[in-house]
């Protein structure tokens, strides 16, 4: 049955001999089918009974969704509400001593509308990199098992991750899809939104983040820009696709859209055998299989 086939699949790239979008800023509304298994990670705020997309991430079984650490170690606050616009703030845990709450989370998918999902599911865990580093972003990765199993329609499928280490040459043109905000003061909305960009390499993500402390820039991270588009505050697991795979989730961005900063993404190759290794079902009765395409 389609919805109990757990495989994790892993894509080989082909030869490369040269360098071969929270709402999204500059992004262009994406069709779901473009991107069925973008994940939005949805948060309800009791005390005030509403729902807010909090981050996205990408399905990678019908178990699974991968996103970032980062989504699930900062406390979201719902301060007030202006024009009918939830005002968010994101505080650290460091000084909330609390973060998401597992039994607050929604996961919706197989719609282009991150409240309207045809599919939503509840989170059974949130499994976090043990070597996770919030404040600097290291390893700023997680694996949220869903409590019931997605089922692979048109509009929702699973996305392959590639094998570990994998080589990825700078120049890669790659496409990010998510709900995170259009600007800093801007609005959010529920529409995905899909932007283009192009990788480039670590020593010029490290110059162009040599004064900012509070991000590891380093061989498990992926940095990319354009001149016209970028992450933005609600991206956090935004999945960057490249060839059907996907090759990195949004993790810190800095000035929503600012081509002098690039938006950094945690680095799915760096990752896999330990994706690997906690992904499986459940019940623990079918570990996952590894397709090699």
């Amino acid at each position: 049955m389609v919805t109990r086939l757990i495989c994790l699949a892993l894509a080989l790239f082909c030869t490369v001999s040269a360098a071969p979008e929270s709402r999204i800023v500059g992004g262009s509304p994406a069709a779901i089918q473009e991107f069925p298994s973008a994940i939005a990670v949805v948060y309800h705020y009791p005390n005030i009974d509403r729902y807010i997309q909090r981050c996205a991430g990408a399905l990678v079984s019908s178990w699974h969704i991968l996103t970032t650490a980062f989504c699930f170690t900062c406390q979201v606050d719902a301060h007030e509400l202006y024009n009918d616009q939830i005002l968010m703030f994101f505080i650290p845990v460091a000084f909330k001593n609390r973060g998401a709450n597992i039994n607050n989370v929604r996961l919706s998918g197989g719609s282009a509308q991150s409240l309207g999902g045809a599919q939503v599911s509840t989170a059974r865990e949130i499994i976090q990199h043990p070597e996770y580093v919030a404040e600097t972003r290291l390893n700023d990765l997680a694996v949220v098992v869903s409590t019931n199993p997605f089922v692979i329609t048109g509009a929702l499928n699973i996305v392959f991750i590639p094998p570990a280490n994998t080589f990825l040459p700078d120049g890669l043109v790659t496409r990010v899809a998510g709900w995170g905000f259009e600007s800093e003061g801007g609005a959010q909305l529920d529409s995905l939104q899909a932007i283009t960009l192009t990788t480039i390499s670590t020593a010029a993500c490290q110059e162009a983040f040599a004064d900012v402390n509070d991000i590891d820039i380093n061989d498990s991270v992926l940095c990319a820009s354009s001149p016209t588009a970028g992450t933005c505050f609600g991206d956090a697991g935004a999945p960057m696709y490249y060839n059907n795979v996907v090759v990195g989730l949004a993790s810190y961005y800095k000035d929503c859209g600012n081509p002098t900063y690039p938006d950094v993404f945690t680095r799915v190759d760096r990752h896999t055998d330990w994706i690997m290794s906690v992904a499986v079902t459940p019940t623990g009765e079918t570990p996952l299989r590894a397709a090699v395409y």
